[in-house]
């Protein structure tokens, strides 16, 4: 049975007795260029997406005064974000001319141990992760070495999230050194499905589906160069669910890539996911509806894997299939199997890493979802490999 955390007494205080505004676009602009004194957004600014959104946060979201403050925090801090980027493209248009280094693609659907395989294979040599800090906060502030503000950010996060909602921080830790999903680069564009899943936000989902991705792997591209021009290595390791409703758009962007999808059977990882939307949700709003998330999620989930497996199945070796159970059973395993698209030595253990041990509790039948149902639902994705069952 889904059990929400209880709010921290303050935040309890601050819905109570504080009413915040709607959020608007201008309010948003100036306070972003405010805070970072700078005022050019860039020419590529879609400011139409930054208005859907917003639109649709503000009639569907049914966000809490705290949530309604969080989420403002966030769109400001996207918005500094571009400043800087394009206060550095400007200043270093060299930078634009760098060749993106080859990408190792993790993907498939949530929770089939694509942050773990992330952060295993981000620990073999020549391996460049993108950082949980880097991935909030891409672009220099102020000189092209200070990363200290941006790491300090993070962790004020990092704790944050565990403040409000333990329950989803034992679904999925965050920690501001450790590798994160590259969705949150195209957050910066304002075209990404992180919204969706925080958030109630059915209409902007709607107008991101009819949308070309193409912009905004193309705003994400010139952010990876960015990074590398502050950091570099061999290839790019870099994960995220979002991009396997759009690998044509991903490799046409980023033909130096191989894209590992992560299988693990649809009445584990599912419910899963539904459990850990459903405490996301909540940090921002007192109306989660589980009902909302499975009707939306569901087909998406759905249309993710339809797009997926069109992809693999007409690229073939640009695709590799690995099994949850696989990795958890034997990393060391995996990385072998894999030495032929990374930089590692076949018998390269995986070495340590910051783990942890959820205790997250889930079932199917918390969303009318039992077993049979959803291998039913997504039999057309179970007969097309054996690693998901």
């Amino acid at each position: 049975m889904l059990q929400a955390d209880r709010r921290p007494r303050a935040v309890r205080a601050f819905n109570f007795f504080v009413r915040s505004p709607a959020l608007a676009a201008d309010a948003l602009l100036q306070r972003a260029r405010r805070r970072a004194g700078l005022s050019d957004f860039g020419p590529d600014f879609n400011e139409e997406a930054l208005q859907v959104l917003l639109r649709s946060i503000n009639e569907e979201a049914k966000l809490h005064p705290f949530g309604r403050l969080m989420v403002r925090e966030k769109l400001s801090g996207q918005l500094e974000n571009r400043l800087w980027a394009n206060h550095w493209w400007k200043k270093y248009p060299e930078i634009l001319d760098l060749e993106v280094l080859p990408i190792l693609l993790i993907t498939g659907l949530q929770r089939t141990g694509t942050t773990r395989m992330q952060r295993l294979l981000s620990r073999q040599p020549g391996a460049r992760p993108l950082l949980s800090w880097e991935a909030l906060y891409p672009a220099p502030v102020g000189v092209r070495e200070e990363n200290r503000t941006r790491i300090a950010r993070t962790r004020r996060n990092e704790r944050a999230v565990k403040w409000l909602s333990p329950t989803f921080h034992a679904i999925h830790p965050i920690y501001h050194d450790q590798p994160e999903e590259d969705v949150l680069l195209l957050d910066q564009h304002f075209m990404s499905s992180t919204t969706e899943a925080i958030l109630h936000t059915p209409s902007y989902a709607s107008w991101l589906e009819g949308r070309d991705p193409a912009e905004a792997y193309a705003y994400e591209k010139k952010l990876l160069q960015l990074l590398q021009w502050q950091r570099p290595g061999d290839y790019w390791v870099l994960k995220s669910p979002h991009h396997l409703e759009y690998l044509p758009a991903f490799f046409r962007l980023f033909p130096d890539s191989t894209a590992i999808w992560m299988h693990r059977p649809v009445e584990e990882c599912v419910p899963s996911f539904l459990s850990m939307l459903y405490h996301s949700r909540r940090m921002f709003s007192e109306q989660v509806a589980p009902e909302e998330i499975s009707e939306h999620w569901l087909p998406k989930l759905g249309r993710m894997l339809r797009n997926g497996l069109r992809f693999r199945n007409e690229n073939p070796g640009r695709v590799l299939d690995i099994g949850y159970r696989e990795l958890m059973e034997d990393e060391t395993a995996v990385v072998k199997r894999l030495s032929g698209v990374i930089s590692a030595s076949p018998s390269l253990p995986a070495g340590p890493g910051k783990t942890y041990r959820s205790s997250h509790r889930y079932t199917g039948e918390d969303w009318g979802l039992p077993a049979a149902e959803l291998r039913r639902r997504f039999s057309f994705y179970l007969s097309q490999t054996d690693l998901s069952a």
